[in-house]
C-alpha cells in the first residue's frame, strides 16, 4: 500500500514544559510515516531476503525496461508494474515498454493512498506533547541500550548527522527521522515509478486514479503513542533499514530498471520499519483494506473488456504475499517475467 502526504507544512510551535522537541520536527516525521521505509556498517550483512520458496511462478519473456506482470480473462487484461520502494532520484530506465502498455488502456490504477489533514496532525501534536517526549534531563542516545546506541550512532554518522539532530526525540520519532534523513542524504525517493507512469499516462490521454483513498489520522496518532519499548524496537528497525539500504537500495533499483528479477531478489528488502507500524491496529486495518480494495479493483477490471494498468508492491508479486497470494487462492494465474 502506498501512503503519501505533503511534508514540512506547519510552522514551529513552542515546546511545553518538560517536552524537548518542536512540533514542526515531529510534523516532518509524522508525514514521513504516511510514506510507509553506513556502508561500513552493512558490508557484512546477508541479503535482505534469503527465502524465495513461496514465490510466484514467472514464465513470460522480458522486454527492455522494468518487469511487468500480466493477468487476463477473456478480452480483459491487466498489466502490473511492481514498485520497489525508495530508488535513486536520477535513476534512468527505458520507458518504451511502459508507453506501449499504457497506450490504449482504459485506466491506470495507483495503489491505495492514506493521507491526513496537516492541521489535525498539528493539533494532535500540540495537545499530546506528553506522549512525544523523553525523560527530563536525558537525550535520546542516553536512553538507548548500548548495542542499539552504537548502531544508531554509526547509522547517523554514515549520513553525516550529529547527535543534536535527534537528541530531543523519543525513539519512535527518531526512527522516522532517521529513515527520512537517510533517503535525503542518499538522494533516494519514493516518487518513482509513479511520477513517470503518471506523465506517460497523461501523454497517452489515459486516466490515472488511486484504487482507494483513506484517512491516516488514526494511524498517525496510534503510531506516535507507542510505548517506549515499542518505540525502541521501531528505532532498531529503522537502523536495520539504513544498514540494508546502504548496501542494497541502489543495486535493487538498477536491477528493477532492466527487469532483472534475479538481481531484484538478491537485493530486495520489504522495509523493517513497516513491522513497527504493524504493531498498531490502525495500520493493520488500513493494510487489509488496501489488499481487499486492490483485489476488488482487479476483479472489476477483469470483468470489463479492454486493458488496465496497475502499480503493485513488487514484494507481493515476487513472494506471493498480499494481493498476489489472494489472487492465486482464487485461481487467478499471474504471468510474469522469467529470471
Amino acid at each position: 500500500m502506498d501512503i503519501n502526504a505533503p511534508q514540512d507544512a506547519v510552522p514551529d510551535a513552542a515546546s511545553s514544559r518538560g517536552v524537548k522537541m518542536k512540533s514542526s520536527s515531529v510534523i516532518v516525521v509524522a508525514m514521513s510515516l504516511l510514506l510507509l521505509s553506513a556502508s561500513s556498517v552493512a558490508e557484512d550483512r546477508p541479503p535482505p531476503v534469503d527465502d524465495w520458496t513461496n514465490e510466484v511462478v514467472v514464465v513470460r519473456a522480458q522486454q527492455s525496461g522494468p518487469a511487468f506482470w500480466h493477468l487476463s480473462r477473456g478480452d480483459s487484461e491487466i498489466w502490473i508494474l511492481g514498485t520497489l520502494g525508495p530508488m535513486p532520484e536520477k535513476l534512468g530506465w527505458d520507458t518504451t515498454q511502459l508507453a506501449q502498455v499504457i497506450d490504449g488502456a482504459r485506466v491506470v490504477l495507483m495503489p491505495p493512498e492514506a493521507s491526513a489533514n496537516i492541521f489535525e496532525i498539528g493539533w494532535f501534536l500540540l495537545t499530546n506533547s506528553s506522549v512525544l517526549s523523553i525523560p527530563e534531563g536525558k537525550t535520546l542516545e542516553e536512553t538507548l541500550p548500548p548495542d542499539l546506541r552504537a548502531r544508531f550512532v554509526a547509522a547517523r554518522e554514515s549520513i553525516k548527522r550529529g547527535a543534536d539532530r535527534y537528541e530531543d526525540d523519543p525513539p519512535v520519532v527518531a526512527a522516522l527521522k532517521l529513515e527520512n534523513d537517510f533517503s535525503k542524504a542518499n538522494e533516494l525517493s519514493w516518487d518513482e515509478p509513479r511520477q513517470t507512469v503518471e506523465k506517460t499516462a497523461r501523454k497517452a490521454h489515459v486516466k490515472v486514479r488511486n484504487i482507494a483513498d483513506y484517512s491516516a489520522l488514526a494511524m498517525v496518532k496510534e503510531f506516535l503513542r507507542l510505548p517506549p519499548e515499542a518505540g525502541r524496537a521501531c528505532l532498531e528497525n529503522a537502523v536495520s533499514d539504513v544498514e540494508i539500504r546502504s548496501v542494497h537500495a541502489v543495486p535493487a533499483a538498477d536491477a528493477w530498471a532492466v527487469g532483472d528479477v534475479k538481481g531484484i531478489k538478491a537485493n530486495y528488502s520489504p522495509g523493517n520499519l513497516e513491522k513497527c507500524a504493524k504493531l498498531t491496529v490502525s495500520f493493520s486495518k488500513l493494510y487489509e483494506r488496501g489488499v481487499n480494495d486492490s483485489l476488488a479493483a482487479i476483479d472489476d477490471a477483469l470483468a470489463k473488456p479492454g486493458k488496465t494498468v496497475m502499480l503493485v508492491d513488487i514484494g507481493s508479486l515476487l513472494r506471493n504475499t498480499g494481493v498476489a497470494e489472494k489472487l492465486r487462492a482464487h485461481g487467478v494465474v499471474i504471468e510474469g517475467p522469467a529470471e
